[in-house]
């Protein structure tokens, strides 16, 4: 009886390699680009900001609810390091940022970009435990229309500065690396 099995058994094994072989060209395609922001994007020439709804808490949020407030509007994916790396960095000079009206929107990209990692709440806890229950730092899930608005190349770490007049005033990325455009856009937006 068990002799009678031994040759399906084979061709099940046989099957599931050659599946396993068959798929791994797809799976090279389907990886993530893993293509930054631009650090140095053209000036937006104080272009109006788009007017768009993210998910926070479970409710969509409209970025007019922080109208009057200068904005880093953050998109991230949760399986990108160098997000993982702006967090801390932002976390590092969260006092700093708390004596300033900036809201910091960070949000998961949509659908986190197409590829599979941890929601945005886990993120945050594991990147930067101390800003989750700051005012300053708003953390949700882009919408579509908010990624295809704010990120239409979809980039893995990209954030606009919103000043207060909702206009965007940089678009950059990677804030451990750009973390001094930073900077100088919340004191502009303080004078």
């Amino acid at each position: 009886m068990i002799a009678s099995l031994m040759p399906t058994l084979n061709n099940v094994r046989r099957l599931a390699l050659l599946a396993g072989v068959m798929a791994l060209p797809g799976l090279a395609v389907a990886s993530p680009s893993g293509v930054m922001g631009p650090k140095d994007a053209p000036d937006p020439g104080n272009q109006p900001a788009p007017v768009a709804s993210f998910i926070s808490g479970g409710r969509a949020v409209s970025l007019r609810s922080y109208a009057g407030h200068p904005i880093m509007l953050w998109q991230v994916a949760t399986w990108c390091g160098s997000c993982r790396a702006g967090l801390r960095v932002l976390a590092r000079n969260q006092a700093m940022i708390d004596k300033t009206g900036i809201r910091v929107i960070v949000l998961r990209d949509y659908r986190n970009g197409g590829y599979p990692g941890i929601g945005i709440t886990k993120f945050a806890e594991r990147a930067a435990p101390g800003l989750m229950h700051d005012p300053h730092f708003i953390f949700g899930d882009d919408t579509r229309a908010l990624y295809t608005l704010y990120n239409p190349h979809h980039y893995v770490d990209v954030y606009d500065l919103i000043g207060k007049d909702r206009k965007i005033k940089v678009v950059s990325s990677t804030p451990s690396a750009t973390f001094g455009r930073i900077e100088a856009f919340i004191a502009a937006e303080r004078s």
